[in-house]
């Protein structure tokens, strides 16, 4: 049974939470992306993965970043967090970087986060939303949570990669 939860903006004191969440989240995502292109790539490709990520979310949390953040909490504890950008010009909001806790995955919560963005985007005058995934099995969970809210069609995507020695 899903615990009750509030979604509130971020605070920098959640900083080190998210951290910790993102690191849960796509540690599997990470993993799965180093053995589906083998050994020697992924060592290459992906050795600074989770590096650059925690460096992005840092940067999506800072002083004068364009992003919105918000966070989920059950109690007083943060179980997981999405961003999201505004284009007004061209009336396109965008999720960015986003997890949840794994404890708490599945419970409705991720599928609430985005519905409160998404409504924060219309009320702001957006005519389109997008989010972008992967299409390998590890980014399946998060492909049906942004389905359950009604995200598609989707555009597909490839990325290749070849060793060189």
């Amino acid at each position: 049974m899903a615990q009750p939860f509030d979604i509130r903006p971020f605070q920098p004191a959640d900083l080190p939470a998210m951290q910790e969440i993102r690191r849960l989240a796509f540690e599997p995502v990470f993993q799965s992306f180093r053995d589906i292109v083998g050994e020697e790539i992924g060592k290459r490709a992906f050795a600074d993965a989770d590096a650059e990520q925690s460096q992005l979310l840092e940067t999506l949390c800072g002083t004068g970043s364009v992003h919105q953040v918000f966070v989920a909490t059950v109690g007083d504890e943060v179980v997981g967090f999405v961003t999201y950008s505004l284009d007004e010009k061209k009336q396109i909001g965008e999720i960015g970087l986003n997890a949840m806790h794994p404890e708490h995955a599945r419970q409705g919560i991720g599928a609430a986060m985005y519905e409160f963005v998404l409504e924060r985007m219309k009320s702001a005058g957006m005519k389109v939303a997008t989010v972008g995934t992967g299409g390998d099995p590890s980014h399946a969970p998060a492909r049906r949570a942004y389905e359950k809210v009604g995200f598609g069609p989707a555009i597909p995507s490839v990325y290749l990669y070849r060793l060189l020695f």
